[in-house]
């Protein structure tokens, strides 16, 4: 049948000629006809888009089966996710739905911090804990403005500051115990929000009233502005490195004697924050600016139980975040993706001539994300690095360990074989 159908092409062959030229002309035409016509996912409504795209839509440094923070990889802090790399770039319909429609980062963060509470989940906290400091900060100083203007007109100044400080503890307590709208409208659709979502609730709050530092305006959601924030002011870390390769455990605390000068440098840039009792040898306290230790715009009772309260509610991220830190890569070469440690100076004796006597402790490791020389410093070095997760810091340690006593394979810990 396929040869009949080619034999009149061959009796006729102008007319064979003039079908072909015509049927030639119009394969173009009806290429380009589809090609302009809308796409097969054009039929599905934006809200099944999203839910579609919502499976396949990570974030940077987001935990997926253990495929991210591999120790065996050869680039764990690699920044690049179906989200951000991947998506926009398919089509314009798959890169508008992308950047209009914030709810993937509030999934994202919601994945995250149930995940990996370790890094995520304090993040937040640390953030809702410095939103609330800057509140409390700027409450004090409208008081102590305020008192002022009224001893300009009064002699009773002392009476009246004290019924301006119980007015406004009162109405602060008011506003602590009102619910906020928004969380009602969630607690009516869900009678029982999880602590993720009112804890991601919380930071949206903080950042809403608080942005960061050098935050610029954005056509970013708020949930987006969010996990950026997290991920800069938390789980990455920049600070003076110290370089010695040794052994190093979190949490098994180690003494150092600085008398390089660029190391010199290093302690006294790390302890110019605090007091001159804590270079003495004395107990280094956790330092929040304006609040502890003690103010000068702190001058009431109950501004001094105000501050005394928040801090002893946020102790433990006051004591993990507020204290001296800085580098210690503890591993070799220097250079990106090696392993190193962030730890705490706990006591520190600094003599006159700039050398200093430290004892240290181990918080968390990193992966060096970048590292460069301070230009007249002799040679000191800075870093930045990413927060490794609570899995893989263990998983780390059992190797620190298992080639400590001769039990790896030689090849180094990006290379080494699988831990038996």
């Amino acid at each position: 049948m396929g040869s009949c159908g080619t034999r009149p092409a061959a009796a006729f062959p102008g007319e064979g000629r003039t079908k072909l030229v015509a049927s030639s002309k119009s394969a173009p035409s009806q290429s380009l006809s589809q090609n302009d016509g809308p796409s097969l996912l054009s039929i599905f409504h934006e809200d099944i888009m999203l839910t579609i795209l919502s499976f396949v839509a990570d974030v940077p440094f987001e935990l997926k089966d253990g495929s991210k923070y591999n120790l065996r990889s050869r680039d764990p802090i690699d920044t690049h996710s179906t989200l951000t790399h991947v998506l926009p770039h398919v089509s314009k319909q798959f890169h508008k739905l992308c950047s209009e429609h914030d709810h993937y980062w509030k999934n994202a963060l919601l994945r995250l911090v149930k995940d990996d509470p370790y890094l995520w989940e304090e993040g937040l906290k640390r953030l809702i804990f410095e939103s609330e400091c800057n509140a409390l900060r700027e409450s004090i100083n409208d008081r102590n403005k305020a008192r002022v203007r009224r001893g300009k007109r009064t002699k009773t100044i002392h009476s009246q500051s004290d019924e301006l400080d119980s007015v406004q503890n009162t109405s602060s307590d008011v506003q602590g115990n009102e619910p906020d709208s928004r969380v009602v409208l969630s607690a009516g659709n869900n009678p029982e929000p999880s602590k993720e979502e009112q804890l991601v609730h919380k930071g949206c709050q903080a950042l809403e009233t608080y942005p960061p530092r050098h935050h610029t305006a954005s056509s970013s959601g708020i949930y987006q502005c969010l996990y950026q924030t997290i991920l800069n002011s938390h789980i990455r870390f920049q600070a003076p490195v110290f370089y010695m390769p040794t052994s190093v455990q979190l949490g098994s605390p180690y003494g150092l004697h600085f008398f390089e000068p660029r190391y010199r440098l290093l302690i006294s840039d790390c302890m110019r924050s605090f007091p001159v009792s804590a270079r003495r040898g004395e107990e280094i306290k956790p330092c929040v600016p304006g609040l502890s230790p003690s103010s000068n715009n702190i001058t009431t009772v109950s501004q001094n139980a105000e501050v005394q309260s928040l801090l002893e509610n946020n102790k433990d991220i006051m004591k993990e975040h507020y204290l001296p830190t800085f580098i210690h890569a503890h591993q070799s070469p220097l250079r990106r993706n090696t392993p190193a440690c962030i730890v705490q100076v706990r006591h520190c004796i600094i003599q006159p001539d700039g050398s200093a006597d430290v004892f240290l402790q181990p918080v968390s490791y990193i992966w060096i994300e970048e590292i460069w020389e301070r230009p007249g410093t002799g040679s000191l070095y800075e870093a930045r690095g990413i927060r490794m997760p609570k899995d893989e810091s263990e998983k780390y340690e059992m190797w620190c360990v298992m080639s400590r006593y001769g039990r790896g394979d030689g090849r180094g810990w990006a290379q080494m074989l699988p831990i038996p």
